[in-house]
């Protein structure tokens, strides 16, 4: 629970959070309703950071929680306000400080929203305006600033959770992918060997051959990719997780002509190099 959460009051490491707990002291509420069986030395720094725990969770500022937390205590963020989370995730044109956002999938309450660059990208400001939580995975390294930087906004109008640090602190290592399939959640068989350049391969298809089967791909691998993050929230704020075909019948359907094979042009960065960008 995330009442339970005191490692961030200021001075409290493991040696002293295990003092709380030994004293009975387990969440804010046990801390106001007897300090006096906190240890005197750091007593008037728990009970005032759990006062404004309890005030921001009335308040539901969760962005406090967001930014006080130790990383070790993140995951009840996302416990406790679970029901409010918006997951997303975003295909660029590569990896380099200038690739551009070519399409944003979010689900947001309870419906997979698709923007593409040149069509509808920008309603995604619209809605990050209603969203409550905003939840990635590699976020903060990759998505968000990139998002930052597309729509010209110096920080993003609700808080962000990054899971692939909860999922850290919980052991779970290595990319999305490799998690969910230690979650026994594979990706759909036609995106099983699908990586990062091929969507970059993709969005050429469609910029340049206007390939309606192209966009659809990348849509479609976009789409996989925030429904794995679900999963993965599941499991890290303790909830039975839903099941492959649960997850994928939310999906977007796969094209019904054949999957676009890749055509470089001469300009283009090779596919080895564009494997090197994107490997996990």
């Amino acid at each position: 629970m995330i009442t339970e959460a005191l490692q961030h009051c200021e001075g409290i490491g493991p040696v002293r959070l295990s003092q709380l707990h030994s004293a009975g002291i387990a969440s804010w509420r046990d801390a106001l309703d007897d300090p006096g069986r906190i240890p005197e030395s750091f007593r008037a720094i728990v009970v005032s950071e759990c006062c404004r725990c309890i005030e921001a969770m009335h308040a539901r500022d969760i962005q406090y929680f967001v930014d006080r937390l130790v990383p070790q205590d993140k995951w009840r963020v996302l416990s406790h306000y679970f029901d409010d989370a918006s997951y997303f995730d975003i295909e660029t044109t590569g990896l380099e400080y200038d690739a551009q956002i070519t399409v944003i999938v979010c689900w947001h309450r309870g419906t997979l929203h698709t923007f593409v660059e040149g069509d509808n990208l920008d309603d995604f400001l619209d809605l990050l305006d209603e969203t409550t939580l905003l939840v990635s995975f590699n976020g903060s390294s990759f998505d968000v600033p990139r998002v930052l930087d597309a729509f010209h906004i110096p920080q993003l109008p609700c808080p962000h959770l990054d899971l692939r640090w909860v999922s850290y602190h919980q052991n779970w290592t290595g990319s999305l992918k490799d998690i969910a399939d230690r979650l026994d959640v594979p990706r759909p068989a036609d995106l099983q060997d699908v990586d990062g350049a091929m969507a970059v391969v993709w969005w050429d298809q469609w910029q340049n051959n206007s390939d309606p089967a192209a966009l659809q791909c990348l849509i479609r691998y976009c789409s996989a990719d925030v429904l794995l993050l679900i999963a993965l929230a599941h499991h890290l704020a303790g909830l039975d997780c839903p099941s492959a075909s649960q997850l994928w019948s939310e999906l977007p359907p796969a094209p019904q002509t054949e999957i676009p094979t890749p055509h470089f042009r001469q300009t283009q960065p090779s596919r080895a190099r564009l494997l090197r960008l994107f490997r996990d």
